[in-house]
């Protein structure tokens, strides 16, 4: 399964490269996220490619749905831009997004990043790696020595919505602020690329704190695959592509360090 979702993936590289160069126009869905014609165009070429390759089997995407199943539990996950404002923004660091999810673990992720030429993907039990045009191959390995408390981390996130900044479109606030002030340094990376970098270990932990399966599934192979660990803000394990959020952490002890300072009471 990862032979083809590789081949889906560079199928679609030059088509998307070409569309960001002349992105800009958008609608929004009813829930006020963004859609371009690119999204619609690469998510059916996808399916296309996936219906012929690997025929019967359900496929879930962000645009069109869940076809092959009235209930998701196994098959093809697709995002065919994650990261939608950085693509009509022209910031390069969107993602397309496959994952193959077998009884609701996903087995197989694929993070291509077309504008920057890098690709994240990882198999289970084949570990994660990564491809930049021009460069060797590469195994991600994340360090035995990462910090496993925040006071030694670089932390992100990729915004601040739903978090004590901004609550807007969550259920919850989560204490981001407790984060700024105890990391050792903390910033703002684009969607899935913080995880990536995670399973680099160029960061230790990558926060979203509102995430659908689509966004979710490709990244947590990569983040396994590569010896980190994640879960869902409210700190649960247990599948975590429909934890609706997603911490990624290059150790355990770190992840349950940052759950418990966004779980602290903002007035901590």
């Amino acid at each position: 399964m990862l032979k083809i979702a590789l081949e889906a993936v560079n199928t679609i590289r030059k088509r998307t490269q070409d569309a960001f160069d002349g992105a800009g126009q958008f609608d929004y869905k009813p829930d006020r996220s963004v859609v371009t014609q690119t999204d619609l165009m690469l998510e059916a070429e996808i399916r296309d490619i996936f219906a012929k390759r690997s025929p019967g089997i359900p496929i879930w995407g962000e645009e069109f749905g869940l076809n092959g199943a009235e209930e998701f539990e196994s098959g093809w996950i697709i995002d065919p831009i994650d990261g939608t404002r950085a693509f009509i923004y022209g910031i390069p660091l969107f993602s397309t997004l496959i994952a193959f999810v077998e009884k609701g673990e996903p087995i197989v992720g694929v993070m291509s990043f077309p504008a920057i030429s890098t690709m994240v993907y990882a198999s289970k039990g084949q570990g994660c790696w990564m491809n930049v045009e021009g460069k060797p191959l590469r195994q991600l390995k994340i360090a035995e020595n990462s910090p496993e408390i925040v006071e030694q981390a670089v932390i992100t996130a990729s915004g601040i919505h739903s978090t004590s900044y901004n609550s807007a479109e969550g259920t919850v606030a989560y204490n981001l602020d407790a984060l700024v002030k105890s990391a050792r340094d903390f910033t703002f990376v684009n969607d899935a690329y913080q995880h990536a970098m995670v399973a680099a270990g160029r960061l230790h932990c990558a926060i979203d704190t509102l995430m659908k399966p689509w966004d979710s599934a490709a990244i947590l192979p990569c983040i396994k695959e590569a010896g980190g660990d994640f879960c869902a803000l409210n700190g649960d394990r247990e599948k975590v592509m429909f934890g609706g959020s997603l911490i990624s952490a290059c150790t355990s002890k770190l992840l349950d360090n940052v759950v418990e300072l966004m779980s602290s009471s903002i007035n901590d």
